[in-house]
């Protein structure tokens, strides 16, 4: 009965809503590994124990503030703590970073997810529009059922996360000796320096998902359940992570440019390539699908608490948040458009920059001083 009790917390369909935001853009395909981690070598692999106490620190004082002072919708949130001379001003910026998350981390969800459903005869608009359509189902009953769906895929994300990192390891043909000993594919010294900073930066893009996070904060009954969600979050995260990023990196010698997104697009598709498992490439496929959907439904999610008021016209709730979601995940397909390698080295750098001075330092400064009071 206890061990029911745990699977069946509220807090970890919170924790589910973190993984899903960050796990859809990018994070799947193995694109996110190579550029933040593998090409550092093997310090790189240790990186994202770093990036997620950025991103868990941000998660707990912004989920904490929203959840005890009932500020799910961040334009509240800021007017709450911020006030009413700087939380206009805030609520903006806010608006800025968070379209530009749904356009970037969406985008990159979707081209992700094209990428590799591209291979199997699907068009672009073919992966996307089915997408947007199951995104806006999930979204239409508010928090409960995007956590509950949420935790549910996480689970299944992580087993067969899992899955292909064993397979790969025990039954592909790579060489980790090797891996080892090769000067990182990044040429930027001093290597470990640049490979803390680029951690960071990755944390405070990924804080981000604050957003979404703060969206489902009402689900959590005390500061006690914040804390769980964000450690459940934080670890399995990092244990993912640290998964895929160690996948690839036993593969950086014998794949030619896998640390180059313009060239290998989807580098877990590189690998699964070589294993000669047509079934373990169909798993991945669906493992893609779900990571996306948790992404886009959390996103979008987040937007239908913020600007349910400026659809106030639409009387329908339902309705009211499928118009909604539509607009914002039409903006993440948009986004795609200016194709993965460009959402990776720019797009995702420009939101980690912003995130850094509005999300990252007030959060543990601005924040974290508000919850003390």
């Amino acid at each position: 009965m206890k061990k029911a009790g745990i699977f069946s917390a509220s807090y970890l369909g919170v924790a589910a809503v973190w993984l899903g935001g960050h796990f859809g853009p990018g994070f799947a395909t193995g694109a996110f590994s190579v550029t933040y981690y593998v090409k550092y070598g093997w310090v790189g692999l240790l990186m994202p124990l770093l990036a997620m106490l950025v991103t868990g620190g941000v998660m707990f004082y912004m989920t904490e503030y929203a959840r005890s002072n009932g500020t799910t919708n961040y334009r509240p949130f800021v007017l709450s703590c911020y006030g009413e001379k700087i939380g206009p001003v805030m609520s903006v910026i806010y608006d800025v970073l968070f379209l530009g998350t749904v356009m970037c981390a969406g985008g990159l969800a979707f081209s992700g997810e094209a990428n590799v459903l591209m291979n199997f005869g699907f068009s672009y608009w073919g992966a996307a529009i089915p997408t947007i359509i199951i995104s806006a189902l999930l979204c239409l009953y508010g928090s409960k059922l995007l956590s509950l769906a949420s935790k549910y895929m996480m689970y299944a994300i992580v087993a067969v996360v899992l899955l292909i990192a064993v397979l790969s390891l025990a039954f592909g043909q790579y060489d980790l000796g090797a891996a080892i000993a090769a000067e990182p594919v990044s040429t930027a010294k001093p290597n470990l320096l640049h490979a803390i900073l680029s951690a960071i930066l990755y944390g405070c893009f990924q804080s981000t998902i604050a957003f979404n996070v703060m969206s489902v904060a009402d689900l959590l009954e005390s500061r006690k359940e914040t804390k769980k969600a964000i450690i459940a979050g934080y670890i399995i995260t990092v244990i993912l992570m640290i998964a895929i990023a160690f996948t690839l990196f036993c593969y950086v010698t014998i794949i030619p440019d896998l640390c180059n997104p313009g060239v290998v697009a989807v580098p877990i598709m590189a690998v699964l390539g070589r294993l000669n498992m047509p079934w373990l490439t169909w798993l991945f496929v669906i493992l893609m699908t779900l990571a996306v959907l948790t992404s886009a439904a959390g996103l979008a999610n987040a937007g239908c608490r913020r600007f349910d008021k400026l659809f106030s016209g639409i009387r329908n709730l339902q309705l009211r948040r499928a118009v909604i979601t539509v607009l914002l995940l039409g903006i993440a397909a948009l986004g795609a458009s200016f194709g993965m390698k460009a959402l990776l080295q720019q797009g995702t750098t420009y939101i980690g920059y912003l995130g850094i001075l509005v999300l990252v330092i007030p959060a543990f400064t601005w924040v974290r001083a508000k919850l003390q009071k």
